[in-house]
């Protein structure tokens, strides 16, 4: 009687699992988008030299001094540069708190796609905050090189107004431009 049990209670397992091991199956699709991460880089600071109490100075795109930084990413492509509208500038004389204000001039940034040269750009107005920039057809902007990477060469201008009472002494700071695929 004991084995008549076991022998039945094993068929209705059997049984039990037969329904319960049904599987549906489905295919999901999937995709993906590869870029080349953009990297960005400070060429050339912003530079106002020695600047004179209570007299403003401005630094122009097109000149010397000016604050010079590029993008590389994926060739032929287009990105959008954000670039902050002012900066500010520390001191380490006296007690350490002063600061100086930079107005960036975004207006009238410039940009090169072709190559790192300033007296070829063209105007590049970001003075909404962006500016849309091609990258070169590739890394030297001639055609020639298949490396995928392409550049956009900009340069920014700016003024600083020192207040009369300006505390004396070196400032410095820094402002982030940043960009991103707009496409």
């Amino acid at each position: 009687m004991r084995f008549s049990k076991l022998f039945v209670s094993a068929i209705a397992a059997c049984a039990l699992s037969t329904g319960l091991n049904a599987v549906a199956q489905t295919s999901v699709s999937s995709s993906a988008t590869v870029t080349t991460p953009i990297v960005g880089t400070a060429t050339a600071a912003l530079a106002f030299g020695t600047v004179t109490k209570g007299q403003a100075n401005a630094v122009v795109e097109s000149a010397g001094g000016a604050g010079a930084f590029n993008f590389s990413g994926d060739e032929s492509d287009n990105v959008v540069v954000t670039v902050p509208s002012s900066a500010t500038l520390h001191t380490t004389s006296g007690d350490g708190s002063a600061t100086l204000s930079v107005t960036l001039d975004r207006a009238n940034m410039i940009a090169n796609s072709t190559a790192n040269v300033q007296a070829n750009a063209t105007q590049a107005d970001a003075s909404s905050g962006t500016v849309t920039v091609g990258l070169s057809a590739d890394a030297d902007g001639n055609g020639t090189d298949a490396d995928g990477l392409g550049q956009a060469y900009l340069w920014i201008g700016g003024s600083v107004t020192p207040a009369a009472s300006q505390q004396r002494g070196v400032y410095s700071g820094s402002f982030s431009v940043s960009a991103a695929y707009s496409n």
